[in-house]
């Protein structure tokens, strides 16, 4: 599914495209920068794993968008958005590429989405975080989100690393008519 292209001050935030998969597989598989990510280790990826892409422009059940930053065209990111089957939650996913850690550039893309999302009616979102990962817990914090579920975890594909997860929540507000 595609969301229309989106600006904040700093950042484009557009739909992903086939031809994106280089630049999102460079950050996703990095070591450092896919530390706290479900996805593979580059060496255990898969060939469905690496052609993710293919088709996605068509792909129906989530929003996946690519961040640039505005001033340079630079890509920065990654974000997207899973509805549930009445689209009145997202499930939000994020990586931000090192050179941009640290700058806020990931509350900005993550608050653009959830911005997105109450335009379409969402009222709440969830954010998954391992636990071990600071910078995003700190993050979901940060948009207001609260721990709502913590007895969970997660494993990187491919390896024996189990991370503790907790889910965030945010409620979106009642909207004014």
């Amino acid at each position: 599914m595609n969301l229309p292209d989106m600006l904040t001050p700093r950042l484009l935030l557009r739909s992903t495209r086939e031809a994106d998969a280089p630049a999102c597989l460079d950050i996703w598989l990095d070591e450092e920068m896919g530390r706290y990510l479900a996805d593979p280790p580059r060496a255990l990826a898969s060939e469905a794993y690496l052609n993710f892409a293919v088709g996605i422009e068509q792909d129906e059940g989530w929003y996946p968008l690519v961040a640039f930053h505005r001033a340079s065209g630079e890509f920065l990111g990654t974000c997207s958005a899973v509805p549930t089957e009445d689209g009145a939650c997202w499930d939000l996913g994020y990586c931000v590429h090192r050179k941009f850690w640290r700058q806020g550039y990931g509350t900005e893309m993550v608050s653009r989405l959830m911005e997105a999302g109450r335009e379409r009616g969402v009222r709440a979102f969830t954010i998954p975080v391992a636990a071990e990962n600071a910078a995003s817990n700190a993050l979901a914090r940060k948009l207001g989100a609260v721990p709502w579920k913590t007895d969970g975890a997660f494993r990187k594909r491919g390896t024996d690393i189990v991370y503790r997860e907790i889910v965030y929540r945010v409620e979106s507000p009642a909207l004014s008519s």
